[in-house]
């Protein structure tokens, strides 16, 4: 049976079809009564399983188009980043950003507000100018930006459609240099965190929360920004480093302030390895940044209720923006992530950080794992009631749904269980 990238899911579903051109993909929508995208399954909830139809795009003729002019590249939804960037790159141009891994399918990572970081950086959803999908009754549709619905079809969870492919902001394409300051206080951290977390143009502070209450902190330059001699008092490392003390680092991106191109600096890790080996569990958690040092104060007094269970933690920023169902919506944001021990995950401590985290306004990560029930979300999410009457009126007969969405966006069930 296939799973997620954890193995910590099993997916379900009665059928799995891949269909081989757009007409299929129209005739599979308006055949079948429940039906459900599964993209690179980088995910560790239940949102990309069902009971019933599943459904994997990467078998469509794939579209890589760039049009100079309006500075946009349209690629196919189901390619993951990796797949097309460095052709991109080839041909003059970037993405303003990306996220920590290359592996992972441009359409879950827009579904989903997947992002990289950066105090001026906003989620990959934000990439978006247009949007090629098919409703529920099997219609092919197009929505630019300009459209009154966009904000509402981004970040769609699943539910907007099935995206064929996307039109993607692009820029004149650029260098970074990727520097690590080893042993950065969070003490410091707190106390500055705005001015940290600018230091370079995309910034992760990596920590397990232990006494030391010291962490590493990721600076990926562009060429031409200086890059400080130190900051907070923490010197450049001088041996390559992995995000997980003591794993070897061959993985991970190069480092050491040595130029080169975006594609190959942005994310932590290489598109040629593998990152994990799948024994862990991530959840993250979204607050607005200004609330940043308080919830720094609070994980070092909760850290001796997780410790046991983590590999690692990430405080990375995200810049606001107006998608309705973004974990940035009208907000400047950081995510506090947490890669967990599958061996010994305990969903126990993922419900307390929770519940501690309620009186800041959280929000979770789509994709990962978290136990927030829809009377919650619905709090957090001004424009939820306004999503959802998006998503009837593309998708009327609820096709698109599963128990996840059912459970959490619709609440159409009266109890979570542990399907998120």
């Amino acid at each position: 049976m296939a799973s997620n990238w954890s193995g910590n899911i099993s997916f379900g579903e009665s059928a799995y079809f891949e269909p081989r051109s757009i007409d299929e993909l129209q005739e599979l929508v308006s055949r079948h009564q429940k039906i459900r995208v599964r993209g690179s399954a980088h995910s560790f909830n239940s949102i990309a399983d069902t009971n019933s139809i599943a459904i994997n795009l990467a078998h469509l003729p794939q579209t890589f188009k760039i049009d100079s002019d309006r500075k946009v590249v349209e690629v196919s939804a189901s390619l993951k980043y990796g797949e097309f960037i460095p052709a991109l790159h080839q041909q003059g141009w970037a993405l303003s950003n990306l996220a920590s891994l290359p592996h992972i399918s441009v359409g879950g990572s827009v579904a989903t507000a997947t992002h990289g970081s950066g105090i001026a950086n906003q989620n990959l959803a934000s990439h978006v100018s247009a949007i090629h999908y098919i409703d529920g009754e099997g219609n092919l549709r197009s929505v630019s930006n300009d459209d009154s619905q966009f904000n509402g079809l981004m970040v769609g969870l699943g539910l907007t459609g099935i995206a064929t492919s996307y039109e993607l902001k692009i820029e004149p394409s650029f260098n970074i240099r990727q520097v690590i300051y080893e042993n950065v206080s969070d003490r410091e951290l707190q106390e500055a965190f705005d001015h940290i977390m600018g230091s370079a143009y995309s910034v992760s502070y990596f920590t397990d929360w232990s006494a030391s209450n010291l962490g590493n902190l990721w600076c990926k330059f562009k060429d031409f920004e200086e890059i400080p001699e130190q900051i907070a008092h923490a010197l450049p490392a001088q041996t390559k480093l992995h995000p997980i003390s003591g794993i070897d680092p061959v993985a991970a991106t190069e480092q050491f302030g040595e130029v080169g191109p975006w594609i190959d600096r942005l994310p932590h890790f290489k598109l040629d390895f593998t990152p994990s080996v799948g024994d862990e569990i991530q959840s993250e958690f979204f607050v607005a940044r200004n609330r940043a040092p308080e919830v720094i104060a609070l994980f070092r007094e909760l850290a001796p209720s997780f410790n046991d269970m983590l590999w690692i933690s990430e405080l990375r920023t995200i810049a606001a923006d107006d998608l309705w169902m973004s974990t940035a919506f009208q907000r400047d944001s950081v995510g506090f992530h947490f890669t967990w021990k599958k061996s010994n995950f305990d969903p126990e401590v993922v419900r307390n950080i929770e519940n501690h985290l309620k009186s800041f306004n959280y929000r979770p990560h789509w994709g990962k794992m978290f136990y927030a029930d829809s009377q919650y979300l619905s709090s957090v999410y001004p424009m939820m009631e306004k999503f959802l009457a998006l998503t009837s009126e593309i998708d009327p007969r609820g096709k698109f749904t599963n128990a996840f969405t059912d459970t959490l966006i619709a609440g159409k069930l009266t109890t979570q269980g542990d399907v998120a």
